[in-house]
């Protein structure tokens, strides 16, 4: 059976509801609500990955849930049954949007909650990050969604982690002295969240399951000059240690190459504040494990300056997110 599971950063899905969770319903709004259902619909997943999507609150007025099946359902959208797991204390929200009559899926968090090294999503991370010999304490702002997915017809199962981990974007800097500072710090936390969703990925491999990772990692190979500072780039921890190749998930994008108009394949496209010019850049992935059965050709980076199949849908995409929807194939 194929099972199409789609990798979706929908730029600030919030905006586009009330505070009662009610869809909103201006001129505007409503064209990019219509833009974000056509995309899903073209695209077709039985699951999507969500980041950014709808808040949560503490009060408990506002519901990721809520939010995100009132869309679906006013779209007609097959992917009807939402789900999260640890709520962030902020905004933007990861969830997942299902097909409930192909799959059944459940929040299933890993790790100990005694354990500095390889603890719950919503705890403490123990790790040192500059090598110097002092273990950094670092807390997820968004904990990755950790579910276990069941197809209904065939009974197999796999496990799904979806992250959104730290930006490098520096927004509040306005000399170099303190630019420098917050990007080591930014790095150093990124590389830290990706150590941990690996440590994550090691637990599930021995227990031989099958994997997959996907979200927006906010970094990419050959993507910066801190990667060459720091010898690795975070998704890159993600995908394993090249002493275990067993071990290593696949990645279907491939290492992008630097053009006039940024790296290519790419997933997102931004204005550069400093230059004005457009940039692209590769920072959202879908990784399986090994052991997963992938529909060969199927990975699409819906990306229209790029990929034929997505041209048609370049107005749509382009109003729906900065960022554009990954999607692969498995074979289950």
């Amino acid at each position: 059976m194929s099972l199409r599971i789609c990798s979706y950063n929908i730029e600030w899905f919030n905006h586009l509801f009330n505070k009662d969770n009610t869809l909103k319903d201006g001129n505007d709004e409503k064209k990019r609500i219509a833009a974000i259902s056509k995309v899903l619909k073209q695209v077709d997943p039985d699951l999507l990955g969500i980041i950014e999507g709808p808040n949560t609150t503490v009060d408990g007025l506002q519901s990721t849930v809520v939010k995100l099946e009132n869309f679906v359902q006013s779209e007609n959208l097959p992917i009807n049954k939402a789900m999260t797991g640890f709520i962030s204390p902020g905004t933007q929200e990861i969830a997942i949007l299902y097909n409930p009559g192909k799959l059944t899926i459940e929040h299933a968090p890993g790790g100990k909650a005694d354990s500095k090294g390889n603890p719950p999503f919503n705890g403490q991370f123990f790790h040192d990050t500059d090598n110097d010999r002092i273990k950094e304490v670092y807390k997820h702002y968004r904990p990755p969604l950790e579910a276990l997915v069941k197809v209904n017809n065939t009974n197999k199962e796999f496990k799904v982690l979806v992250a959104h981990t730290k930006s490098k974007g520096i927004f509040s800097s306005v000399d170099m002295l303190h630019w420098e500072r917050e990007n080591h710090r930014n790095r150093l936390k990124l590389f830290a969240e990706c150590e941990w969703i690996r440590r994550r990925v090691e637990e599930w491999l021995k227990e031989e399951s099958k994997v997959v990772v996907m979200g927006d990692f906010n970094d990419g190979p050959g993507m910066d000059f801190y990667e060459m500072k720091y010898g690795r780039s975070a998704v890159e921890t993600v995908m394993g240690d090249i002493f275990n190749p067993a071990q290593i998930l696949n990645s279907f994008s491939g290492k992008p190459k630097w053009t006039y108009h940024g790296w290519k394949p790419s997933t997102v496209r931004f204005e550069d504040r400093m230059t004005g010019t457009f940039v692209t850049v590769l920072l959202d992935y879908i990784l399986t494990s090994q052991n997963l059965e992938v529909v060969e050709g199927s990975y699409k980076i819906w990306n229209p300056f790029d990929n034929e199949e997505a041209e048609p849908l370049k107005k749509d995409l382009m109003k729906a997110s900065d960022h554009f929807p990954v999607s692969v194939d498995l074979d289950l």
